[in-house]
């Protein structure tokens, strides 16, 4: 079975809840995604996420630098891929966006490091309109970083393709690959 069937799999069994559900869009729907499931509690889930995002990564037309997303849906994919880089003998840094600035401290809007010039891929587990995955994209670019890439595991296909076309974007799953057997 490949890695990606694997995957599918993992998030089918763990990750796909069928009921009456609120979307974080607002919209409501008959299926939610709860990816955490699948890469917080399933670790072959997570590993095998992190390759096949990581494989995309690699296929970027320009370096890398750091990758990053939204707090709390891309937060294990984040450090998955960090580790992953790590595993191949490369370095990928990762960063967080906060829904708001930090109240105390030093007041950040992004954990990590992100600097003016960084070529930096963005993450999102599930994507419905894209409205939150523009949040992380929006925090990046405000810090002067270039985002080359932004990367879903799985487009619920209500939207998100229109609001990220003006970036270069991919995901693993579509809604229509879970519908299937």
């Amino acid at each position: 079975m490949s890695a990606r069937d694997e995957l599918r799999q993992i998030l089918k069994t763990t990750s796909l809840f069928r009921g009456n559900f609120v979307l974080a869009s607002g919209k409501t729907s008959e299926y939610y995604f709860d990816c955490k499931l699948t890469t917080l509690s399933e670790p072959r889930g997570l590993k095998l996420a992190a390759q096949l995002l990581y494989d995309r990564i690699e296929s970027c037309r320009v370096p890398v630098h750091a990758v990053g997303g939204l707090v709390m849906g891309s937060a294990p994919l984040v450090i998955g891929l960090s580790l992953e880089a790590l595993a191949r003998g490369k370095i990928l840094p990762g960063f967080m966006v906060r829904k708001e600035p930090k109240p105390h401290g030093r007041q950040l809007l992004i954990e990590g490091i992100v600097k003016p010039g960084t070529n930096v891929v963005i993450v999102e587990d599930v994507v419905t309109s894209g409205a939150s995955v523009m949040r992380a994209i929006k925090a990046a670019e405000e810090a002067e970083a270039k985002v080359v890439k932004v990367l879903m595991l799985v487009d619920r296909e209500e939207g998100a393709a229109e609001t990220l076309r003006d970036y270069d974007h991919e995901t693993i799953f579509s809604f229509k690959d879970f519908l299937a057997d």
